[in-house]
C-alpha cells in the first residue's frame, strides 16, 4: 500500500469548496426553471453519492493498521451511504423518469436504513475508555441534551406534523426522519465525548457533517410541514455540505498527511480551561424551563403535561449531576488536602535534607565543588574558596574548572572528563595543579564522582602543596642517602681490594706452599666481601643483591685465582632468580668460596677433569644452597664435627650465622647441602 494518496489534503479541501460553491451558483441560476433545476439537483447529488462512496471505501482500505474496529467502522460507513445512493437513485427516477413526487415513496425507505445504519458506524468509530463516574456524568449530560432537544422537535415539529391530517402517512414518515436525526445527534455527542486525539481530524469532519445533516433535516421537516419544501432548492446545499464533509473526513482518515487543526486544538484547550462544560447542564435546563414557560401559555392537555413530564426529568437529571459533582468535588477537596499534606510532609523533608546537606556540604573538612554538564562551576563550599582564592559569588555559575588547572594538566583532565559516563576507563582520583586567584600553583588531590541519574560531577579536593613539598624533600634526602651508602660500599669494596692487593704482594715475598695457600685463601675472602659491596654500588637496591650475577662472579674469579682452565674442571650453575640482603649474602658468599675453593684444591689431583656444581634454590619457604663436586672426595676420617681445619671449620661457623643446617654427602665425590632462611636486618644503632 502505498503511503501518498492521488491528491493532497490542500488540494481536496479546494476541490470540495470549489464543488460547493458551484453547486450553490448554479442552482440559483436554475431557481426559476423548475425541470432543469429538478434534473440538475438530482443529478448532482448522485455525482456526490459516488464519489463520497469511493472515499469511503478508500478509508476503509487505508484503514487496517489501525485496526479491525476502526476498519469496520469505516466500511459500515461506506454500506450507508451506498443505500442512501440507492435512495437517490429511486428519487431520481420518480421525480424526473415519472414525473412524481418522490415523497414519500420506496426512496424514503433507503433514506430511513440509512440513518441506522450510518449511526452505528459513528458509534463504533471512537475510542470511549473512561472511569465508571465519567462514563455516568457523559450519559447524563447526553440525556439532558437530547431529552431537551426532543421537546423541542415535539413542541415544534412533531405535534404540528401529527396534527397534518392531510397526508398521515406522510406525516409519520417526517416524523421517522426527526427520530432518526435524534439517533444521528446521540452518535454524535458520544463522538464528541469520546477519546480520539489520534484522529481528532476525521471525526471533527464527521461532526460536522452530521450537524449540517441534522440541521438540514430539522429545515425539511419545516418546510415540508409549511408545503414550502422546492426540489432542487437550495436546500439541497445542506444535504450535499454534509455529504461532502463526510468524504473529506474520509480523505483525511485515508491520508498519511497531517493536517494543521492547530487553531482548533487551541479553542478545544481554552474551553477545557474555561470549565463552560459544568455550566452546559444548567443552559439546557433553562432552555428547557423557558421551553416550559412558552408551553404554558400556548398548549393544552395532553402535550402540556408531556412537556412539564419531560422538563420534570431533566431537572432530575441535573439534580443527579450535580450531586456526582459535588461528591467529586469533595473527594478532590480530600486528595488536594491530603496532597497538601504529603507536600508539606516532603517540603519539611526536604528542608531537613537540605540543612543536613549544607552542613555536611560545608563542614567535610575537604573542598567540594559541583561541576555541571558544561564544566561549569555551580556550587563550592568555604574550603574550596580558601584553596582557591575565589569567593562564592565570583566562581558560582561563572567559571569553568578548566580556567583554573593549569595549561599542563589541562589536556589530560579534559580526557578524564571525556570517560565521565565510562566507570571502567574513568580514574576517581588522581592528581593535578591549579593556580588561585593570586596565581599561586597548587598542588590537589581530586577525588570525583558522577550523580547518578545526572550528567554531573561532584570532586572532593585536597591541598596537598605542603605534602608534595615534604616528600620531594624526603626523596631528595633518600637520595643523598643512597648516594652516601653507594659512596660507602664503593670505598669499602676500595678498601678490600686493596687488602686483597696486600696479600698478593704478600704472596710474592713468601716460599712455603703453605703460607702461600693460607694467603690465597684470605685473598679469596676479602675478595668474595668486596664483590658483593662492588655489586650492592653497581645496583639501583643498596640493600639487596642479585644471587645470579653475584655467585657466578665469585665462582670464575676463584677459578682464575687457582688458575685452573674451564677444560680441566667445568663450573655447572643452577642459581634462581633470587636476591639476598647484605647480612644473608656477605655470609653465603664465603661459604661458596670456601668449598669451591677446597675442590679446586683437593678434588682433582693430577690435572683430574671434573665438575664442579653450584645450586641455589628456593624449597618451601627457605633457600636450598648445593656445592658438589665429582672429585675423588673427602677422607673417610674427617669429621666434620671436630674440625681443625680453618676453611672448613669457617663453613661451619657461617652456617649456624645463618641459622643454617648442613648436610654433606660423600659419594660419588662430595656434595654439601645447606638449607637457610634469609637474615631479617638488624638494625644498628
Amino acid at each position: 500500500m502505498d503511503d501518498e494518496t492521488l491528491i493532497s489534503l490542500k488540494n481536496i479541501f479546494i476541490l470540495a469548496f470549489i464543488i460547493v460553491i458551484s453547486f450553490i451558483f448554479i442552482t440559483i441560476l436554475l431557481r426559476n426553471d423548475s425541470v432543469e433545476r429538478i434534473f440538475f439537483g438530482d443529478i448532482a447529488s448522485l455525482v456526490i453519492d459516488l464519489l463520497v462512496i469511493s472515499t469511503l471505501f478508500y478509508a476503509a482500505k487505508r484503514s487496517a493498521p489501525q485496526g479491525r474496529r476502526v476498519q469496520n467502522a469505516w466500511m459500515i460507513m461506506t454500506v450507508a451511504f451506498i443505500i442512501y445512493a440507492i435512495g437517490d437513485i429511486s428519487w431520481t427516477i420518480m421525480e424526473i423518469g415519472f414525473h412524481q413526487t418522490p415523497f414519500p415513496s420506496i426512496a424514503n425507505v433507503f433514506y430511513l436504513i440509512f440513518y441506522p445504519i450510518f449511526a452505528i458506524s459513528i458509534y463504533y468509530l471512537p475510542r470511549f475508555s473512561f472511569t465508571r463516574t465519567e462514563k455516568l456524568k457523559i450519559f447524563i449530560d447526553m440525556g439532558i441534551i437530547i431529552i431537551t432537544l426532543g421537546l423541542i422537535f415535539w413542541t415544534f415539529l412533531i405535534i404540528p406534523t401529527l396534527n397534518n391530517q392531510e397526508n398521515l402517512f406522510a406525516a409519520i414518515v417526517s416524523v421517522i426522519y426527526i427520530v432518526g436525526d435524534f439517533l444521528l445527534l446521540f452518535v454524535l455527542l458520544r463522538l464528541l465525548y469520546s477519546k480520539v486525539e489520534e484522529n481528532y481530524g476525521p471525526a471533527l469532519l464527521l461532526g460536522m457533517g452530521i450537524l449540517v445533516l441534522i440541521f438540514t433535516d430539522t429545515i425539511f421537516a419545516f418546510q415540508t410541514l409549511q408545503k414550502t419544501y422546492i426540489s432542487g432548492g437550495l436546500l439541497d446545499t445542506g444535504w450535499i455540505l454534509s455529504f461532502i464533509l463526510v468524504g473529506l473526513a474520509a480523505y483525511l482518515q485515508a491520508s498519511r498527511e497531517k493536517f494543521d487543526f492547530q487553531r482548533f486544538f487551541q479553542i478545544r484547550i481554552w474551553l477545557q480551561r474555561s470549565n463552560l462544560t459544568s455550566y452546559l447542564t444548567l443552559i439546557w435546563v433553562l432552555i428547557a424551563f423557558t421551553l416550559l414557560i412558552w408551553a404554558n401559555d400556548n398548549f393544552i392537555d395532553p402535550n402540556l403535561e408531556f412537556i412539564e413530564l419531560g422538563v420534570g426529568f431533566i431537572i432530575f437529571l441535573v439534580i443527579i449531576r450535580l450531586l456526582i459533582t459535588l461528591n467529586e468535588n469533595n473527594n478532590l477537596i480530600t486528595a488536594a488536602e491530603k496532597e497538601i499534606n504529603d507536600r508539606k510532609i516532603a517540603e519539611n523533608a526536604a528542608r531537613e535534607s537540605e540543612i543536613y546537606y549544607r552542613t555536611i556540604f560545608e563542614n567535610t573538612g575537604t573542598a567540594i565543588i559541583l561541576i555541571e554538564e558544561d564544566m561549569t562551576i555551580s556550587r563550592v563550599n568555604s574550603e574550596a574558596e580558601r584553596i582557591i582564592g575565589f569567593s562564592k559569588e565570583e566562581i558560582e555559575g561563572k567559571k569553568k574548572w578548566t580556567e583554573l588547572v593549569v595549561k599542563e594538566d589541562l589536556k589530560r583532565l579534559k580526557g578524564y572528563y571525556a570517560l565521565r559516563n565510562d566507570p571502567i576507563a574513568h580514574p576517581t582520583e588522581y592528581e593535578t595543579k591549579v593556580k588561585d586567584k593570586s596565581g599561586n600553583i597548587k598542588d590537589l588531590l581530586i577525588t570525583i564522582v558522577s550523580i547518578p541519574g545526572t550528567q554531573k560531577q561532584l570532586a572532593s579536593i585536597l591541598d596537598i602543596t605542603k605534602r608534595k613539598i615534604a616528600n620531594n624533600k624526603i626523596k631528595s634526602s633518600l637520595k643523598e642517602k643512597n648516594n652516601l651508602l653507594q659512596e660507602i660500599h664503593h670505598r669499602v669494596k676500595n678498601n678490600m681490594q686493596i687488602i686483597s692487593s696486600l696479600l698478593n704482594l704478600q704472596i710474592n715475598y713468601v716460599d712455603e706452599e703453605e703460607v702461600v695457600n693460607v694467603l690465597k685463601e684470605s685473598q679469596n675472602r676479602v675478595k668474595s666481601m668486596a664483590m658483593i659491596h662492588e655489586k650492592l654500588y653497581m645496583s639501583d637496591d643498596i640493600t639487596h643483591i642479585n644471587s645470579v650475577d653475584y655467585i657466578q662472579s665469585l665462582v670464575k674469579n676463584l677459578f682464575y685465582s687457582y688458575n685452573v682452565e674451564n677444560t680441566n674442571i667445568k663450573p655447572i650453575f643452577e642459581v634462581e632468580d633470587v636476591t639476598l640482603n647484605m647480612e644473608t649474602a656477605v655470609p653465603c658468599g664465603l661459604i661458596i668460596s670456601e668449598l669451591v675453593s677446597n675442590s679446586l684444591k683437593y678434588a682433582f689431583p693430577k690435572r683430574m677433569k671434573g665438575e664442579i656444581y653450584v645450586s641455589l634454590k628456593t624449597v618451601d619457604d627457605k633457600y636450598e644452597l648445593i656445592i658438589r663436586d665429582n672429585g675423588i672426595g673427602l677422607q673417610e676420617d674427617i669429621d666434620f664435627n671436630n674440625i681443625e681445619t680453618l676453611g672448613l671449620l669457617l663453613v661451619n661457623n657461617l652456617t649456624e650465622q645463618i641459622d643454617g643446617e648442613l648436610t654433606i654427602n660423600r659419594s660419588p665425590g662430595t656434595e654439601f647441602k645447606i638449607k637457610f632462611k634469609e637474615l631479617e636486618y638488624k638494625k644498628r644503632i
